[in-house]
């Protein structure tokens, strides 16, 4: 049975996404705009360089473990490779996965323009 939302349950979500977008404007700002631009701009310190490799990680494993196998594995005569090739080129659930290590990678550019610029030391 489908119910038709009230004019009180309505302006609750309404109040709701009036607050939410202010913070979701800044956050597609800080990833888009602010991290890119102070990663090309300026040095980043270890630590954020760090932090940008292991949220981009998870990428590359997963997209290396989908593509490799069915790349190496094309003939049946390899049985259980070409098989577990097979299962991991057709499985819908792949793209869930793909999803989860892109949105890692994207959030990633966000890290630079968090993170505090490294500390110069000057030695004469």
């Amino acid at each position: 049975m489908i119910t038709i939302p009230t004019s009180r349950q309505l302006r609750g979500a309404k109040h709701a996404a009036k607050r939410c977008l202010p913070h979701l404007k800044h956050y597609l700002r800080l990833t888009f705009i602010r991290g890119p631009k102070h990663l090309l701009t300026s040095r980043i310190s270890a630590k954020c360089a760090a932090i940008m490799v292991a949220m981009c990680s998870p990428s590359l494993l997963f997209c290396a473990l989908l593509t490799i196998p069915a790349m190496i594995f094309t003939s049946p005569y390899q049985n259980a490779y070409f098989h577990f090739s097979q299962v991991l080129e057709r499985d819908p659930t792949r793209w869930i996965v793909l999803l989860l290590a892109g949105i890692c990678a994207i959030m990633s550019l966000a890290v630079p323009a968090t993170l505090p610029e490294p500390v110069e030391a000057d030695f004469f």
